[in-house]
């Protein structure tokens, strides 16, 4: 049997917007025995896919002994091909033959093409591969439960948000949020389904406050395969810089991403059901631009305005349909 081996990232977003090369490799190598190796954060994630054979942890943090023993279990198969979309030493220290260069020149920016580039460089890039699979029937069944649990009875064509993000500095302010998903509400009568980790559940509150009972929050409840079932039955997603907006743009659902610190063009999407909002830094007296990039937390002054309007040109032909 064939044997192929990807090892991606840690973060839940950087690792989804690696599932296109996951399937590729899929589909070039049908028969072959697939294993992904990823950081412990994302490992759920790619679980439910049937593709994958073996998902295997590998964790930066751990101790060299458990780096260690986890190349040892990797040097016990010997693999055909090994991609890796993290620039690690591991391929090259693996029985292998064919495994991704080392010294790599990409010609694109966005992080995801720069994946793709990847499988290019060796030749082994597919058109069109067929969209992850990241939920199961089980996780849209707990999805449209726990919508229940709410008072929320559709069984499709809620509008999802996500008004939190892993870090505070890409969080676009609460006020907004409640400024255009109580308007998208009212046009379009479809009720809001306020998503996040655990720790965000407080912006999705305060978010739902001002909404009059029109937003469940489920934040914190719903594990990241659940709520991606959830998104592929939405009509519209609204979500910052995160692991919601890269997921809404992978199910192919209408979404707008909300930029600020971050490089859109790094970062977000381009294509017919998906949008940017953002303000140019360069007219900003922040002086961002300066700053490294971690340290940037303004949004230009983005309106709520601006972002309502973008969310409408989304969700103004699928009310029609």
């Amino acid at each position: 049997m064939q044997h192929t081996l990807v090892i991606t990232l840690s973060n839940l977003g950087d690792v989804i917007m690696t599932t296109p090369v996951i399937m590729a490799l899929a589909a070039r190598f049908p028969s072959a025995k697939l294993t992904v190796l990823v950081g412990p954060k994302a490992r759920d994630l790619l679980n439910k896919s049937p593709q994958i054979h073996q998902v295997m942890v590998y964790d930066k943090k751990t101790d060299w002994r458990g780096k260690w023993r986890l190349l040892g279990e990797l040097r016990q198969v010997h693999y055909d091909c090994v991609v890796d979309l993290r620039h690690t030493p591991i391929p090259w220290l693996l029985r292998c033959n064919q495994r991704s260069p080392l010294f790599r020149r990409f010609r694109k920016t966005n992080q995801r093409d720069r994946h793709w580039e990847i499988l290019e460089m060796m030749s082994l890039n597919s058109p069109r591969p067929p969209v992850f699979q990241f939920f199961d029937e089980a996780d849209v069944y707990a999805g449209l439960e726990k919508l229940r649990a709410k008072g929320i009875l559709d069984t499709s064509g809620w509008i999802v948000a996500a008004p939190g993000a892993a870090s505070e500095k890409k969080r676009w302010p609460v006020e907004s949020f409640q400024s255009v998903l109580g308007e998208l509400s009212k046009r379009a009568s479809r009720p809001i389904v306020l998503v996040g980790a655990p720790n965000e559940r407080p912006i999705a509150e305060a978010v739902a406050r001002e909404l009059s009972g029109m937003a469940a929050v489920l934040c914190g409840e719903t594990s990241i395969n659940e709520t991606a079932a959830l998104l592929s039955s939405a009509t519209l997603a609204l979500a910052n810089d995160s692991a919601v907006m890269h997921l809404g743009f992978e199910l192919g659902i209408s979404t707008v991403g909300i930029f600020g610190p971050t490089d859109h063009e790094k970062y977000g999407h381009t294509g017919p059901q998906f949008r940017i909002a953002r303000e140019d830094a360069k007219r900003c007296s922040c002086n961002a631009l300066r700053m490294p990039e971690h340290e940037r937390s303004c949004f230009h002054g983005l309106q709520p305005e601006k972002v309502l309007k973008l969310c409408w040109e989304l969700l103004e032909p699928a009310l029609e349909n």
